[in-house]
């Protein structure tokens, strides 16, 4: 592979490492594309139907960990054991990948914290929500290319599969799983869990995917001809997933998105004659076919959920009346379990503490919490540096979602899932970059190409999909 081939989205310039070019990793690889695969398609729900429980309670403290969580842990372990310089490659990766390092280590330094001081509440939460993104960024830093591909490859087909599945679902009432919380089948929810479990999950889930498309230029394992079928596809699907923010972020994106290309457009930008007659065929026929389901009622409930929620969006802001009284051991320690059920009731707080920041700092206290902060932002400029410019958006999105749902507070995979999609859509290894001369970094992200003549799109990226 040639520095001009661009594949992927890599920039110009970048030389990737022989080992790379010739052959990937053996198992480790194949741990790591099983483990995306059960990541996208094994939520909570699939595994308490199939008898693991993992989120009801009793079972072993195995059952608790999503089966995803030990094939990565398997693969980076045996990266580093399989190496013939284990410890100088695990020093190696480290210093590539200190954001997830440093993650790794507040989680660790808030596990010992809850396991000293906090015995009344669980800690392996830690492990799915938080340290298996960490776990995944550093899998991603020494990646082969083709690697890359078939992972993307497989969460292209695992999105479309999920988004389909969850229009059948919101269409009839049908689920793949049962939607169970407290061990309480949800039967009254109309909101579809498909693949990706929760609703919340999944909305997240399928808004990062969607805003990756529609603003990242060169998207692994994806020809350009699906790109726009995909994206309608996803934002048909959002309302029957049911969550409200991201529905309005993804569809504000949209929005934002088809301006900026008229903007280009009226500036004299070429307009390609396929992507013209996609548009023409494509828009009306799903503008008709929203306008066909909306009349049938199918939107009534996600629409009401705008007009009356239940308190839900009041919840978000009534949250912060649990700091506004705190004591000082509370503020540097946290409430104990007990007394914050008892603060959560009287404060009205019915929909619980709907915020992961919120949600650490009362649990944890504010000293032991800014050092999970600390971390969780350095695992953000990892991402940054492997899959650039083009991340910003969806990190963006990433954090607004995490502020106003329980997030990574409880035990979810709201972390990881976006980790995989960043990292194997548009991620490059966390090598160092050469530069040709003073040739300037091609961007891939949409922003930075407003007002600027469209690149050729090279042939090593279009063999590669």
């Amino acid at each position: 592979m040639t520095a001009k081939q661009n594949t992927g989205g890599m920039p110009l310039g970048y030389v990737e490492p022989a080992s790379a070019r010739t052959h990937g990793r053996g198992l480790v690889d194949l741990l790591v594309f099983l483990g995306a695969v059960a990541l996208f398609s094994l939520s909570g729900f699939a595994l308490e139907f199939f008898g693991i429980p993992y989120n009801s309670s009793g079972g072993s403290i195995i059952t608790k960990i999503h089966p995803a969580t030990y094939l990565f842990g398997c693969a980076l372990g045996l990266a580093v054991i399989a190496n013939p310089n284990p410890v100088g490659y695990l020093f190696d990766l480290m210093t590539r990948c200190l954001g997830s390092v440093f993650l790794l280590a507040g989680s660790v330094l808030l596990w010992i914290f809850i396991s000293r001081y906090k015995g009344d509440q669980p800690a392996s939460f830690l492990i799915d929500s938080i340290m298996v993104a960490a776990i995944i960024c550093m899998l991603f830093a020494d990646m082969a290319e083709h690697t890359r591909l078939n992972i993307a490859r497989a969460i292209h087909v695992l999105m479309v599969f999920n988004c389909c599945l969850s229009i059948f679902e919101g269409l009839s009432g049908w689920r793949l799983f049962p939607f169970v919380l407290g061990d309480t089948e949800q039967e009254w929810e109309y909101r579809a869990t498909a693949l990706l479990g929760h609703p919340l999950i999944g909305a997240l889930t399928t808004g990062v995917y969607t805003i990756v498309l529609m603003t990242v230029r060169d998207v692994r394992g994806l020809a350009n001809r699906w790109r726009l079928p995909i994206i309608l596809l996803c934002m048909v699907a959002m309302p029957f997933i049911g969550s409200r923010v991201s529905f309005t972020i993804v569809y504000a994106t949209a929005a934002v998105v088809v301006a900026l290309h008229f903007v280009r457009f009226l500036h004299g930008s070429p307009v390609s004659l396929r992507r013209l007659t996609a548009v023409l065929l494509l828009l009306p026929l799903s503008v008709l076919t929203v306008l066909a389901l909306y009349q049938t009622g199918i939107f009534d409930n996600f629409i009401n959920r705008f007009v009356d929620d239940g308190g839900s969006a009041r919840t978000r802001f009534d949250l912060f009346k649990l700091f506004r009284d705190l004591s000082l051991p509370n503020l540097l320690t946290g409430y104990r379990m007990a007394n914050l059920d008892t603060q959560v009731r009287l404060g009205g707080l019915y929909e619980g503490i709907e915020n992961s920041w919120a949600g650490h700092a009362a649990r944890y206290g504010i000293v032991i919490t800014i050092v999970l902060w600390c971390g969780v932002a350095a695992w953000f400029t990892d991402m940054l540096r492997s899959a650039g410019r083009g991340a910003l958006l969806p990190l963006a999105y990433i954090f607004l979602i995490l502020s106003t749902t329980v997030g990574i507070s409880g035990k979810t995979n709201m972390m990881s899932l976006p980790a995989l999609i960043l990292l194997a859509l548009i991620g490059m290894p966390l090598r160092r970059l050469h530069i040709a001369g003073t040739q300037p970094r091609i961007t891939n992200d949409v922003v930075s190409r407003i007002g600027r003549a469209p690149l050729t799109e090279s042939r090593g990226s279009a063999s590669s999909r």
